[in-house]
């Protein structure tokens, strides 16, 4: 996946207050902005969880003759969770590599760092509690970041966008699944 785009601008901040214009995207804090970035992919990795989940009882319910296409439906969604999910963890694995550049941009790269593990590991174990009494120090001393969620219209554009992508895989892997099942493709076939 391209590094992600950075067109969508989040509002400036400095120690949690509205910044003037002339600190605004060209020179934010990196780590601010991949903060924005990934929190996006995170949440449409998550609306994508839930339509796979949709899609997975639909495909238990249906019928024998109906479960067919909500099969490839559900394909579909759980390979467009996977892109989306695939694209958060890139923008994880970025954080070592990105400067912050402000106490914000610390609180920035601790907010993925805690974010990420939110939904793999006990929040109760050793470091998260440590590391979220730093990020909350953090936050009293620099402030807090201020976030919204994407307009509904950017997350249902990534949405799409990951599902094309994985219509095509899916496609590409069916395809490929019926040539070792011994099926020739069909080309240039005509009538007449």
């Amino acid at each position: 996946m391209a590094d992600s785009d950075h067109s969508t601008t989040m509002p400036p901040v400095t120690n949690g207050k509205a910044a003037n214009t002339l600190n605004r995207l060209p020179d934010a804090d990196p780590a601010i902005l991949l903060l924005r970035d990934w929190a996006r992919a995170q949440h449409v990795s998550h609306v994508l969880c839930r339509l796979q989940q949709r899609l997975e009882s639909r495909v238990l319910d249906a019928a024998a003759q109906d479960a067919m296409d909500k099969k490839v439906g559900y394909s579909i969604a759980c390979q467009a969770e996977v892109e989306a999910t695939t694209a958060a963890l890139k923008l994880q694995d970025k954080i070592p590599r990105v400067q912050a550049r402000s106490l914000l941009g610390v609180v920035a790269k601790l907010e993925i760092i805690a974010g990420a593990d939110r939904d793999i590991d006990d929040p109760t174990d050793f470091p998260w509690p440590h590391i979220a009494s730093v990020l909350d120090d953090l936050k009293k001393i620099a402030g807090c970041l201020p976030f919204e969620r994407p307009d509904r219209s950017v997350v249902h554009a990534d949405c799409r966008r990951y599902q094309e992508m994985a219509t095509d895989l899916v496609g590409l892997e069916k395809r490929a699944s019926n040539l070792c099942l011994g099926e020739a493709p069909v080309v240039g076939v005509s009538s007449g």
